[in-house]
């Protein structure tokens, strides 16, 4: 075979998998014999919709949209990315309750909040240190003066730990391409430097933002160190 010629790339679509595999293909369509991203596609793009999407009532449309293509049968123009839509109307009502948010309405759904708010405050005031409320955020906090604070603070680090893992999953595969075909100029000149600063870097702000969840700083708020600023720090300062 002529050497400049490209062998042709051929992907047997399924019903659950094939709006995914239109998505990959819009940026670019796999090599042949390459890893697909498609498979990853088909869970992460739902979910990493739904972060952003995270409402139980806009959820409950859409799951209901879902549900109602998948009736309708062939004769719908959106069958065909009835899975699709299914899994984004069940990952956003999911979202939704974690962010106990029906239409910028806070739920109690189970049960009462731990804290007690007066009107006016900063933050809720709670009572009892060891009281966590079960499933989601605490309702309590979107009736705070600092409900914007707190929850943009919680989504925009959620959406940086999911977003840190889906581009290591990305960047991953293109290393285990380079192995497959033997490139090893990509191999070790690209993937091991793209890798190594991912996680040295991002990956290490994933890790301040779960350990600084993870630590009780009440009566020490103001010691919470800030993680933006150490990871610029960092950058500025060759990791020190």
């Amino acid at each position: 075979m002529d050497p400049e010629l490209t062998t042709p790339t051929y992907y047997k679509h399924t019903d659950f998998g094939g709006v995914s595999q239109l998505i990959v293909d819009t940026y670019g369509v796999p090599k042949y014999k390459e890893a697909n991203p498609a498979l990853f596609t088909t869970v992460t793009f739902p979910f990493l919709f739904a972060v952003m999407f995270g409402d139980v009532m806009h959820g409950a449309m859409l799951l209901a949209v879902a549900l109602w293509v998948l009736a309708s049968g062939p004769s719908n123009p959106a069958y065909p990315g009835r899975y699709f839509l299914l899994l984004m109307g069940i990952f956003a009502t999911y979202t939704g309750v974690i962010y106990n948010d029906y239409a910028s309405i806070p739920l109690y759904l189970f049960g009462d909040s731990c804290y007690q708010y007066t009107a006016g405050h900063a933050k809720p005031t709670i009572p009892d240190p060891g009281c966590v409320y079960p499933v989601g955020i605490d309702p309590s906090w979107y009736l705070g003066t600092s409900e914007l604070t707190v929850l943009n603070s919680i989504k925009m680090k959620i959406a940086v730990i999911f977003g840190v893992a889906q581009m290591t999953i990305g960047v991953l595969l293109k290393g285990m391409n380079a192995l497959y075909f033997r490139q090893w100029l990509d191999f070790f000149f690209e993937f091991i430097p793209q890798i190594l600063v991912l996680e040295c870097l991002f990956g290490y702000m994933d890790y301040l933002i779960i350990m600084k969840w993870l630590t009780d700083w009440s009566d020490r708020e103001s010691g919470a160190p800030s993680v933006v600023a150490t990871v610029i720090d960092m950058a500025l300062n060759n990791g020190e």
